[in-house]
């Protein structure tokens, strides 16, 4: 299951950077696009929308800004968008947790596939297991035998309920059979940050959120989440290597607008996002957060957003977690 997720984003990063474009009958953007992150400044999800909003600017000739509306695990933000007119000028930066929510909460104020026009995809990126350095783990077995004798005592951190950092501790209890106890954040900035505190006493993040503190040495990263070592972290084993079977785990990130944008601001928006995301100086500051840049057309994208919204319905209601 993992797995095919996985080949369908490096096919989309392979051949995806050519999409068909609509003309714009009046001029698009008419003004400032507002790039909305729905978690707090300093996860991944931000770090792409600040890769990508100057760029976009440079292409289309307006500003395009980020704009951070923490909360709820991404709901508050998105609701935002979904509700903005659908001129274009309003736009949702999310990760693969959007396609979560649906099975994690009683109520949701939108309709993920009603609500929103998919755009493109953007990128994905492996996740890393971590730990406070005062934590006595150096390996996941350790982490694993830590956890199993004190089931419940280790706290992560996360940005809340339907986060990537939340269903991938999820997963990972599963597969492991540990039980951990979760503390949400505003978002995965202030949450890496409690890590590196010893406020809690681990996560599972997103690469580009972490690096910075793994490479500093004021966290301890204990395994990556992808198929394949990350080149940032050559010496940090996968999941796989690592013993635990059945765990691979990669976050994609997205991007949309409000539903009822008409096709040819979405086709302009495609195209341009294309153009930025195949630039080599893109592709490098992506790289460096430990993104791996990826393009869809809006059609192979909004088909990709269905497929995996049956997929962690299945999975999240097949591992009994309770709705918010």
């Amino acid at each position: 299951m993992w797995r095919r997720v996985s080949l369908m984003l490096l096919a989309a990063a392979i051949t995806g950077l050519s999409p068909a474009v609509g003309s714009c009958e009046t001029p698009y953007p008419a003004g400032p696009v507002k790039l909305v992150v729905p978690f707090a400044p300093g996860g991944t999800t931000d770090v792409i929308a600040r890769i990508l909003a100057p760029r976009l600017s440079a292409d289309l000739g307006q500003q395009f800004y980020v704009e951070n509306r923490g909360g709820a695990g991404g709901v508050l933000g998105a609701d935002l968008v979904a509700k903005a007119p659908p001129d274009g000028q309003t736009l949702l930066v999310f990760h693969s947790g959007l396609v979560y929510e649906p099975a994690l909460y009683r109520q949701l104020p939108y309709d993920v596939e009603k609500d929103f026009a998919p755009v493109t995809l953007l990128g994905s990126v492996p996740s890393v297991l971590f730990v406070n350095p005062g934590l006595a783990a150096r390996s996941v077995t350790e982490f694993i035998a830590l956890a199993k004798a004190r089931p419940g005592a280790l706290n992560y951190g996360s940005a809340g309920v339907g986060s990537s950092g939340h269903l991938a501790v999820e997963l990972f209890q599963s597969i492991a059979n540990v039980k951990v106890t979760p503390v949400p954040f505003r978002g995965g900035g202030p949450a890496v940050m409690a890590v590196v505190s010893g406020h809690v006493q681990f996560m599972i993040e997103t690469a580009g959120s972490v690096l910075p503190q793994v490479l500093a040495g004021s966290v301890r990263a204990l395994a990556v989440t992808g198929e394949h070592r990350m080149a940032e972290l050559p010496d940090v084993p996968t999941m796989l290597e690592a013993g635990l079977q059945g765990y691979v785990y990669t976050t994609w990130y997205g991007l949309w607008a409000p539903a009822r944008t008409p096709d040819a601001i979405v086709g302009r928006l495609n195209a341009a996002a294309a153009k930025v995301l195949g630039a080599s100086d893109a592709k490098a500051a992506l790289e460096k957060a430990g993104i791996e840049a990826a393009h869809m057309s809006a059609e192979r994208f909004g088909a990709l957003v269905r497929s995996e919204l049956a997929r962690w319905t299945a999975f999240i209601r097949g591992a009994s977690i309770p709705p918010q």
